[in-house]
């Protein structure tokens, strides 16, 4: 961050120095104060997401169906999961998550390596499933209060180019922390957007 002042005579004191005014990222996710206009953004609560032609726009919900957890794309065989979770004003916590994601992973009979990906360290993972393992990538971005975390499974989760592809959605992304006091790792409440209600399929946790 630089500093600047005017030049000053020689018989006058220094101006006060002047802050430059940050400059919005290049790309997402973004915080939601950096985002004047929404535009085509959806309201999903706490996740301002963008609607993407061609991919099916899904819900995870909490195991008793009343709770939304989640915000899932599927693309291409893809699928990309959206969560947003509250961290102190003073750090990040993505280092910490992901070390217990770690410990958890292994304790569920899974395995899991950590790389450094496009949004800093990730999780690359085999969870167990039904039969076997499945791939998944874990991403977690530390932003201004919160914390998003984006799992990759299906195609990209083995797949560089199809998660590149899927990818592009992530930079579109804001989140919406609001002043609402949470403890850290909380789950910043989703909503369903109004516009597409009526379309969204719910998908349990």
């Amino acid at each position: 961050m630089s500093w600047f002042s005017r030049k000053k005579k020689e018989t006058s004191a220094p101006a006060p120095a002047a802050e430059e005014k940050p400059k919005k990222a290049a790309h997402g996710p973004y915080d939601a104060a950096e985002i004047s206009e929404p535009g085509e953004l959806l309201d999903a609560g706490s996740l301002l997401i963008p609607a993407v032609p061609g991919a099916q726009l899904q819900l995870t919900l909490n195991e008793d169906r009343t709770t939304v957890v989640g915000v899932v794309y599927v693309l291409d065989g893809s699928a990309l999961q959206l969560q947003a979770f509250a961290a102190p004003k003073s750090r990040g916590i993505w280092d910490e998550v992901r070390l217990d994601m770690r410990t958890s992973i292994a304790a569920q009979g899974g395995s899991s390596v950590e790389v450094d990906g496009t949004y800093g360290k990730e999780l690359r993972a085999q969870m167990p499933v039904e039969g076997g393992t499945a791939p998944h990538r874990f991403l977690g971005i530390d932003g201004h209060r919160w914390l998003l975390r984006a799992t990759l499974y299906g195609r990209a989760g083995a797949d560089d180019a199809a998660a590149a592809h899927i990818l592009q959605i992530l930079d579109r992304v804001a989140v919406r922390r609001g002043s609402e006091p949470h403890p850290p790792r909380e789950l910043l409440a989703l909503q369903i957007p109004e516009q597409i209600q009526a379309s969204l399929q719910p998908v349990e946790s």
